[in-house]
């Protein structure tokens, strides 16, 4: 009997903020013996020993992958957590034109291996804009903040979707809670600065939010489980109002909070990051049964928040 091929699973940005979660996931149910075969991670800025050490491992811009190395390592799944960043507006629209150039030429060489390689895109709720109600993955896209630059990247995948030549399955993360992210660079080093714990705007804004670990395990989840173009919103708890979650923050800090005005808030960062910190997000989903499937590391937010705030304050 013919051996089956040996099977690739790629992980774009694997060295990135949620890449390396992903990656981790992905290696440690190797090592279970959930799957077998290679598994090839590709990365730009941020090296990471251990996953140089124990990944196959490439150091390629999003926009300067060979197509040899589709050739040598074809992909059975893509998990595709690359998106190109930038620092403020101006770079951030430079940056979204690469990316759409850059996943453009991905999806020509997908389409070049004639068949159907199932791709987990990673977005954000953001795409949503600013509602009141929770959304479903049906809602129309109103990007905001940084969603306002970077949906112009993501275009070749949204339209890739829609047309159905090719399984792409679209991810939009809620607020993703871990060490140095947006917790810790606007709640968590504010507060060690001021005393007490910002609620930006009158707090009133919904924030649906995912642990980092959690946002891993749904990504991989929704390339196991879920159906071929199924978009997916990514979400651990119940929607919070923010100023409730800076009330959770204070009580492990020990501090009580303050608010900072939605103009002052503008003031000091500018009209994207205002209207991040300052809108309201809320998300559900319309899989029910995809979502329940799964088994989540975090059930309590108080929780998750308090094992975020130790682990910053370990590495301070």
């Amino acid at each position: 009997m013919e051996d089956k091929r040996s099977e690739h699973k790629w992980v774009l940005g694997a060295t990135g903020y949620v890449g390396q979660l992903v990656t981790h996931r992905l290696f440690s149910e190797r090592k279970k013996g959930n799957w077998s075969g290679h598994l090839i991670t590709l990365g730009q800025k941020t090296i990471l020993p251990w996953i140089m050490e124990r990944t196959n491992f490439h150091l390629y811009p999003l926009g300067a992958i060979p197509l040899t190395l589709f050739t040598k390592y074809p992909p059975d799944a893509i998990y595709h957590c690359a998106r190109i960043a930038g620092s403020n507006d101006r770079s951030r629209r430079i940056a979204a034109r690469k990316g759409y150039a850059a996943n453009e030429r991905l999806i020509s060489f997908i389409k070049e291996a004639q068949f159907k390689i199932p791709l987990v895109y990673c977005s954000g709720t953001l795409m949503y804009g600013n509602t009141v109600d929770k959304v479903n993955e049906d809602a129309a896209l109103f990007p905001i903040a940084y969603a306002r630059a970077y949906e112009y990247a993501e275009r070749p995948w949204v339209k890739a979707a829609e047309t159905g030549e090719m399984d792409i399955r679209i991810a939009r993360p809620g607020w993703i809670l871990g060490p140095d992210s947006w917790f810790e660079h606007f709640f968590y080093k504010p507060a060690l600065r001021m005393g007490k714990v910002p609620i930006y705007g009158d707090g009133n804004q919904y924030m649906s939010i995912i642990s980092v670990e959690d946002c891993a395990g749904q990504l991989t989840h929704l390339m196991e489980r879920g159906l071929p173009n199924q978009s997916a919103n990514l979400y651990g708890f119940e929607p919070i109002k923010q100023k409730d979650f800076a009330l959770l923050v204070a009580q492990f800090l020990e501090t009580t909070t303050m608010e900072i005005s939605a103009s002052e808030t503008k003031n000091r960062f500018g009209k994207t990051v205002f209207e991040a910190l300052t809108s309201s997000t809320p998300v559900t989903t319309k899989h029910k049964e995809w979502r329940s499937a799964y088994k989540p590391l975090h059930t309590d937010l108080a929780a998750s928040v308090e094992s975020t705030i130790r682990r910053l304050q370990a590495k301070s």
